[in-house]
């Protein structure tokens, strides 16, 4: 039987992120060579369309997701999860940890996300949580973001590939740009 439906009230009780006009709060590089738990809080990063983040581990990899070039999470989730401790939110290895209503109905795939003199493009590939997240912040935090992605909430954040290549500050205004806007 699923009781999955009792994270409902926790995600129902975050802050509510704004839908238009969001913000950059914390850009995260999982540098290549420094293994797998690495993470580097940076106060800007560049992102190159077709390949992601420079200077992130998955930057020169040929992977199978070509969807996959940036991840995004939504601050309030983040740390509800894993507190407000810069370097342990780091560990979710998400690049861009945001306050902005990531939710599928308000972006759904094809959205443009103009970050900075960057823009990126929601896609439809679902971010989902890898063991290394469990071991991170535990099995409940995982059964939370999988409720949460089962809803269309994007618990986990989600996955956009670079459009416009650019640079992206911590502090960066998020604008959104709907499909036929």
């Amino acid at each position: 039987m699923d009781f999955s439906w009792r994270f409902d009230r926790w995600f129902k009780g975050l802050p509510a992120s704004p839908k238009d006009l969001g913000s950059v709060r914390r850009l995260v590089l999982r540098p290549p060579g420094e293994g797998t738990g690495a993470r580097r809080v940076m106060p800007e990063i560049r992102v190159v369309a077709g390949k992601g983040v420079e200077g992130d581990r998955w930057f020169d990899e040929e992977r199978e997701l070509h969807e996959n070039q940036v991840s995004l999470v939504n601050i309030h989730v983040l740390e509800s999860l894993a507190g407000t401790d810069e370097e342990r939110c780091a560990l979710s290895g998400d690049n861009l940890q945001v306050d902005l209503d990531l939710t599928e109905g308000n972006l759904p795939p094809g959205t443009l996300l103009h970050v900075g003199d960057a823009v990126l493009e929601v896609s439809a590939t679902p971010h989902m949580p890898c063991i290394k997240f469990h071991q991170r912040y535990g099995v409940t935090a995982v059964k939370k973001v999988l409720r949460a992605n089962k809803v269309g909430r994007r618990g986990r954040g989600m996955l956009c590939v670079v459009h416009t290549t650019g640079t992206i500050r911590a502090g960066d205004s998020i604008r959104v740009e709907r499909i036929g806007d």
